[in-house]
């Protein structure tokens, strides 16, 4: 539930993103060569690993901690590619930082990795961000 909830905020403070806007932002795949000029820069967003831990030892109601991946696959298209990644990453992790919180739901929220695929045909560029956001729960409240 807060799992969902934790992407369901990111999805949303991207695609609501303005100055400039993403032309697509979406969790389920696309393909990239169907999209129009005006669907770049572009987002494809899906929650990744997490791995948990014990805060206490209540059983049921234990208080658990939670450090969650989500992976952002950003892709951009032009001239000077290597600019349009840059600025595609420096947007992205400005947006998130604007409430690490994720609405009250996490502890915090940060840019942890940046993948650069050279192998994508020119004029098309391809990054992929990890997003890592801790966050608390109680068993069941997952």
């Amino acid at each position: 539930m807060l799992r969902e909830q934790i992407v369901i905020d990111v999805l949303e403070k991207l695609k609501n993103a303005q100055d400039p806007a993403f032309g697509l932002v979406s969790r389920e795949p696309f393909e990239t060569t169907q999209l129009s000029r005006q669907q770049f820069p572009a987002l494809y967003i899906t929650t990744a690993d997490e791995v948990r831990e014990d805060l206490t030892q209540n059983g049921k109601n234990g208080l658990r901690t939670s450090s969650l991946a989500i992976r952002i696959i950003g892709y951009v298209s032009g001239t000077q590619i290597d600019t349009l990644r840059n600025d595609l990453i420096e947007r992205v992790e400005e947006i998130l930082d604007d409430d690490r919180t994720r609405g009250g739901i996490a502890r915090s929220t940060q840019l942890k990795e940046v993948f650069v695929d050279y192998n994508i045909i020119s004029p098309m560029g391809r990054v992929e961000l990890v997003i890592e956001v801790i966050y608390n729960y109680r068993r069941g409240i997952a």
